[in-house]
């Protein structure tokens, strides 16, 4: 009885101060939109301060890559990675706050998940209200979605990606309900989600590439493309002006020609040879199967990606199935159109959840479901989201159990010197250390094997032993001028969940 009518007073308060009423405000929404993603961040990305680190390798060479950017370095011409540039302007600002932590990480992920949470409730309220049952249920929603494989430990493209998508989304369903076309607000902000995923990771594009077909047929069903045609200079106006200005960094620094190589031709062409091409007439069933063999590790957005079909299919309105389907395809041709596919890439359909808890919110309200009988419900879920996430596995581990740590205090004895994190993705030794990297190919990347400038580039670094010191993780080497001088094991969980020890050696050169 106690804990009933506990609940019982929480639910009351979270329909008090959260429900969308006239006594609502916007600071309320944003409130709990802001609280929401401080706490999913906070348990669920190993960028927050729960964490000691983040092991992964791709924000690990996110980060180098922002603080090379503090350092005076231009992406691509003195620093080599092969995502886009504004994804490496966003961790030159995360290194602006903490250049050896990933504190300015975390903050940046808080605001993603907070606007992205926010959106999800647009994207509800266009069909039914936004209860307190609703926002009840929000909550688990969006920590199941950041407990999912996908997910991993927090940072991708994919996830930066997150909040421009749903925003389109929503734009897109409340115009269909309206039956109208965007407003020249709307626009910008579609237009800004499309220049954004296009300089940070282009193949992210197909959603927004399928959003302007869509309304293209739209427009031309409902007679309504002369409004079409006068949407289309805003559109281009704002893609150009977070365009210009990244191409004009570039331009200023002398750095086109390596901007054109790396993030184009070699992500075009390059990848294409690692692995065998996929031809036109099989792409579209080749990545419908990479789809679903994909969300097959990610159960969670599979089943709320399945719900939100149904619950388009039983509303019977053509076009928001069409949106629906069409927004899906794009996504997905574009993110598996490569020969390599990430195991992090099917986080880019998590906005396609979100109309799943419209439904099930639709089912609730006919069924009489209480908030009071969510709540228990709510708080199992929120549990569940803990126990299969892959970053909670890390809330034990301590800086003396990383080799980065240990590593980095035998290096602080000597001032000024250079590190090669050699043959293995970025890991983190260089931010931990506190050294930028002085070789433009700083870690192994995955057209090594494709790209000798890349691999022979590391290999003449050691020879001519350009650096102090070298990281190698599970293989020693015989290199003269140089000696091994710490050795660390690490045990850990990887993201096929298969649990191994890593062996890290650090090497010293000879005479310093």
């Amino acid at each position: 009885m106690y804990y009933l009518r506990c609940v019982k007073i929480l639910c009351r308060l979270v329909n008090m101060t959260l429900s969308d009423t006239k006594k609502s405000t916007i600071i309320n929404r944003n409130a709990f939109s802001f609280i929401t993603g401080l706490l999913t961040v906070f348990v669920f990305s190993c960028c927050s301060p729960l964490y000691v680190f983040n092991l992964w390798e791709d924000p690990n060479c996110f980060l180098t890559m922002g603080r090379g950017i503090l350092k005076g370095a231009i992406p691509y011409r003195d620093l080599y990675e092969q995502k886009g540039p504004l994804l490496y302007f966003i961790h030159a600002l995360a290194a602006l706050i903490s250049s050896k932590t990933f504190t300015g990480v975390f903050l940046i992920q808080v605001m993603i998940c907070a606007v992205t949470h926010y959106y999800s409730l647009k994207i509800v309220s266009v069909y039914t209200e936004v209860s307190a049952r609703v926002k009840i249920l929000s909550v688990p929603f969006i920590m199941l979605l950041y407990s999912s494989n996908s997910y991993f430990y927090g940072d991708s493209a994919e996830e930066m990606i997150l909040p421009f998508y749903t925003i389109t989304f929503f734009i897109i369903l409340k115009s269909i309900k309206k039956e109208i076309l965007p407003n020249r607000r709307e626009t910008v902000l579609t237009a800004a989600g499309a220049a954004a995923s296009f300089w940070i990771k282009y193949s992210l594009c197909g959603f927004f590439l399928g959003a302007v077909i869509f309304f293209f047929l739209y427009s031309f069903r409902r007679k309504q493309m002369r409004e079409l045609f006068r949407l289309i200079p805003v559109f281009i106006i704002t893609f150009l002006v977070i365009t210009v200005p990244i191409l004009l960094y570039f331009v200023v620094n002398n750095a086109v020609g390596d901007l054109y190589t790396a993030y184009f031709y070699n992500n075009i062409f390059l990848y294409k040879n690692i692995g065998e091409s996929i031809p036109i007439t099989g792409i579209l069933p080749y990545t419908l199967i990479v789809m679903v063999l994909k969300l097959g590790d990610n159960p969670y957005l599979a089943v709320m990606i399945v719900i939100s079909l149904v619950f388009f299919i039983l509303k019977r309105n053509f076009s928001e199935l069409l949106a629906y389907i069409m927004l899906l395809i794009f996504t997905v041709i574009f993110i598996f159109q490569g020969s390599l596919i990430g195991f992090y890439y099917i986080f880019a359909l998590a906005t396609f959840t979100f109309p799943a808890l419209a439904g099930i919110e639709m089912v609730l309200t006919r069924l009489r479901i209480r908030s009071i009988a969510i709540f228990p419900l709510s708080v199992g879920l929120v549990v569940l989201a803990f126990i299969v996430s892959f970053a909670t596995d890390n809330i034990s581990v301590k800086e003396e159990d990383l080799p980065q740590f240990a590593f980095a205090d035998y290096m602080k004895d000597y001032p000024d010197a250079t590190l090669l994190n050699y043959n293995f993705l970025d890991q983190g030794f260089y931010m931990v250390s506190g050294i930028t990297p002085s070789e433009k190919y700083f870690c192994r990347l995955n057209i090594d094997k494709v790209y000798d400038e890349a691999r022979m580039s590391k290999e003449e670094a050691v020879e001519e032993r350009r650096v102090d010191f070298i990281v190698t993780r599970n293989e020693t080497y015989d290199w003269d001028g140089y000696e091994p001088v710490a050795v660390f094991d690490y045990t850990g969980r990887d993201f096929n969940s298969i649990i191994g020890t890593d062996r890290y050696y650090l090497y010293k050169k000879s005479d310093i």
